[in-house]
């Protein structure tokens, strides 16, 4: 018997979700199950991110691509910085969490919560 991973299911029902913040911004979460590869060992693509009034994306983690010169494919594009991060991926409930610590710390540096 297969056991279920309810946070995994959690996941990926709210892949195409957007969520207007209070402040105005905008999270939005994509995440798939996809075949496992070498990559992606855990079966799944993920974006999530945060945009600006603008719509500009101020924050996003996901594993749509590699590193430069590097075999990571989970990483963090951190505001103002133009070189990416890599990101340890450690499970669906940890992602959202790690996710969300970063977009209220965004939020309260800029005095928006």
């Amino acid at each position: 018997m297969v056991e279920a991973d309810h946070a995994l299911d959690f996941l990926l029902s709210l892949n195409g979700s957007e969520f207007r913040l209070e402040c105005g911004y905008v999270v939005k979460i994509e995440a798939r199950s996809v075949a496992a590869t070498p990559h992606r060992p855990q079966g799944l693509k993920y974006s999530l991110t945060l945009h600006d009034l603008a719509g500009q994306r101020i924050y996003g983690m996901d594993n749509a691509h590699g590193l430069r010169r590097a075999p990571e494919y989970d990483h963090r594009h951190v505001y103002g910085r133009r070189k990416l991060v890599p990101y340890q991926y450690r499970g669906p409930a940890e992602l959202l969490e790690d996710f969300y610590r970063e977009v209220d710390r965004i939020l309260i540096e800029r005095g928006l919560q």
